[in-house]
């Protein structure tokens, strides 16, 4: 999925840990061997919630996949690939249901 970063959206390790489906310990420990990296950023090694740059770094870094209400929705919004997937989705879904409903048989009497 392609992430579009907020650029005033702060997230938290934790949050980023619980994204990555990691622990809160191992993902401290990637971060520690990013430190050099994060300081040149600015970021303290002590800060709960990260910039946006680092945000978008780890993400980029880790392969983590930020969720829709996590991103920047204005450029969600404008984005075909995002409205193409939604599309997609949305279709599958249905095509799902329909597939149910005539499985199930006629059930009225």
């Amino acid at each position: 999925m392609i992430n579009y970063y907020d650029s005033n959206r702060f997230i938290s390790k934790r949050t980023l840990a619980r994204l990555a489906e990691v622990s809160p310990r191992t993902f401290a420990r990637y971060l520690k061997s990013r430190r050099h990296v994060l300081e040149a950023m600015g970021v303290s090694p002590k800060a709960q919630k990260l910039p946006p740059q680092a945000v978008h770094y780890i993400c980029e870094d880790y392969c983590i996949d930020l969720p829709p209400e996590l991103q920047d929705q204005r450029a969600l919004d404008r984005s075909t690939i995002y409205q193409h997937l939604i599309h997609a989705l949305q279709n599958a879904h249905l095509e799902r249901k329909l597939e149910e409903i005539g499985a199930g048989g006629n059930t009225c009497v």
